[in-house]
């Protein structure tokens, strides 16, 4: 499961979720996920998406994302839209610190 933990703290899946729709662009469509207002999902079809949680912690805020689907799907989906997810978090300056 890739990660990536930006130095700003108190980063709401609200303003992640706007940040990634920047980055990303029209392709992707991310909605939120279950009852936690931590965890949305970012798809490109059915079958290509990729699950992101957000973990507030002392002076950052981290996010996981792993790549969803069954078996060999989830497999594809780590190395690909999970991997990119991961990429547009850490080059948004939406998400960037104030340090």
């Amino acid at each position: 499961m890739p990660s990536v933990t930006v130095q700003r703290e108190n980063v709401t899946s609200d303003e992640a979720m706007e940040a990634l729709r920047t980055e990303l662009g029209d392709h992707y469509t991310l909605t939120r996920s279950g009852g936690s207002g931590d965890v949305f999902k970012v798809k490109t079809s059915t079958m290509a998406y990729a699950t992101v949680h957000v973990h507030r912690e002392p002076g950052a805020t981290k996010f996981r994302v792993s790549g969803g689907g069954i078996i060999i799907g989830r497999i594809i989906n780590e190395f690909g839209i999970a991997r990119r997810v991961v990429v547009a978090i850490k080059q948004s300056p939406g998400l960037a610190g104030d340090n």
